[in-house]
Protein backbone atom coordinates (compact mmCIF):
# COMPACT_ATOMS: atom_id res chain seq x y z
CA UNK A 1 0.00 0.00 0.00
CA UNK A 2 1.25 3.39 -0.77
CA UNK A 3 1.52 5.64 1.92
CA UNK A 4 2.87 9.20 0.60
CA UNK A 5 -0.88 10.95 0.80
CA UNK A 6 -1.19 10.02 4.47
CA UNK A 7 1.87 11.80 5.37
CA UNK A 8 0.94 14.64 2.97
CA UNK A 9 -2.21 15.29 4.97
CA UNK A 10 -0.59 14.80 8.15
CA UNK A 11 1.77 17.98 7.59
CA UNK A 12 -1.45 20.23 6.01
CA UNK A 13 -2.84 19.67 9.00
CA UNK A 14 -0.13 20.15 11.61
CA UNK A 15 0.78 23.23 9.60
CA UNK A 16 -2.63 24.05 9.71
CA UNK A 17 -2.69 23.28 13.53
CA UNK A 18 0.72 25.62 14.08
CA UNK A 19 -0.81 28.79 12.09
CA UNK A 20 -4.44 28.50 14.55
CA UNK A 21 -2.15 28.30 18.00
CA UNK A 22 -0.06 31.57 16.38
CA UNK A 23 -3.42 33.39 15.45
CA UNK A 24 -4.93 32.38 18.71
CA UNK A 25 -1.78 33.71 20.89
CA UNK A 26 -1.22 36.82 19.08
CA UNK A 27 -5.17 37.54 19.65
CA UNK A 28 -4.35 36.86 23.39
CA UNK A 29 -1.42 38.58 23.76
CA UNK A 30 -3.37 41.29 22.47
CA UNK A 31 -6.81 40.64 24.68
CA UNK A 32 -3.95 41.29 27.67
CA UNK A 33 -2.54 44.17 26.53
CA UNK A 34 -5.92 45.71 26.10
CA UNK A 35 -7.38 44.75 29.56
CA UNK A 36 -3.72 45.97 31.18
CA UNK A 37 -4.53 49.59 29.46
CA UNK A 38 -7.40 50.03 30.93
CA UNK A 39 -6.98 48.32 34.11
CA UNK A 40 -4.31 51.55 34.59
CA UNK A 41 -6.62 54.02 33.60
CA UNK A 42 -9.44 52.96 36.26
CA UNK A 43 -6.49 52.30 39.01
CA UNK A 44 -4.70 55.85 38.70
CA UNK A 45 -6.80 57.99 40.70
CA UNK A 46 -7.20 61.38 40.11
CA UNK A 47 -7.74 63.63 43.00
CA UNK A 48 -9.70 66.87 42.31
CA UNK A 49 -9.32 70.16 44.00
CA UNK A 50 -10.13 73.61 43.58
CA UNK A 51 -8.17 76.25 42.54
CA UNK A 52 -9.15 80.65 43.38
CA UNK A 53 -8.64 82.62 40.28
CA UNK A 54 -9.23 86.11 40.13
CA UNK A 55 -10.67 87.30 37.14
CA UNK A 56 -8.66 90.17 35.08
CA UNK A 57 -10.05 93.12 33.22
CA UNK A 58 -11.60 91.10 29.07
CA UNK A 59 -10.71 87.50 30.57
CA UNK A 60 -13.66 85.17 29.31
CA UNK A 61 -14.48 81.43 31.23
CA UNK A 62 -13.53 80.14 28.03
CA UNK A 63 -10.15 81.61 28.16
CA UNK A 64 -9.53 80.41 31.51
CA UNK A 65 -10.87 76.96 30.31
CA UNK A 66 -8.25 76.65 27.70
CA UNK A 67 -5.69 77.93 29.63
CA UNK A 68 -5.89 74.94 32.60
CA UNK A 69 -6.78 72.18 29.75
CA UNK A 70 -5.91 73.38 26.41
CA UNK A 71 -6.75 70.63 23.92
CA UNK A 72 -7.13 67.75 26.70
CA UNK A 73 -11.06 68.05 27.19
CA UNK A 74 -14.20 69.91 25.59
CA UNK A 75 -13.85 73.53 26.46
CA UNK A 76 -17.66 73.74 26.64
CA UNK A 77 -17.89 71.22 29.03
CA UNK A 78 -15.23 72.73 31.38
CA UNK A 79 -16.75 76.41 31.08
CA UNK A 80 -20.19 74.50 32.19
CA UNK A 81 -18.14 72.73 35.12
CA UNK A 82 -17.00 75.82 35.96
CA UNK A 83 -20.49 77.72 36.32
CA UNK A 84 -21.61 74.95 38.19
CA UNK A 85 -19.08 75.22 40.75
CA UNK A 86 -19.50 78.57 41.14
CA UNK A 87 -23.20 78.53 40.90
CA UNK A 88 -23.03 81.10 37.73
CA UNK A 89 -26.24 81.71 36.11
CA UNK A 90 -24.48 82.45 32.66
CA UNK A 91 -20.72 83.11 31.62
CA UNK A 92 -20.51 86.67 32.67
CA UNK A 93 -17.83 87.37 34.62
CA UNK A 94 -16.21 90.77 36.14
CA UNK A 95 -12.55 92.02 36.85
CA UNK A 96 -11.72 91.20 40.74
CA UNK A 97 -14.29 88.06 41.17
CA UNK A 98 -13.09 85.42 42.31
CA UNK A 99 -14.12 82.02 41.05
CA UNK A 100 -12.94 78.33 42.01
CA UNK A 101 -11.89 76.63 39.35
CA UNK A 102 -11.41 72.45 39.44
CA UNK A 103 -8.11 70.85 38.72
CA UNK A 104 -7.31 66.99 38.37
CA UNK A 105 -4.01 65.47 39.95
CA UNK A 106 -3.42 61.68 40.15
CA UNK A 107 -2.94 60.87 44.10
Amino acid sequence: MYKGNAKLTRDKESNSNSKGIIVMAVLLVTLIIIISIFSYKALTKKEIYYKDIEIKNGQTLWEIAESEFGNDIDVRKYVYKIKQINNLKNSNIHPGQIIKIPVEREA
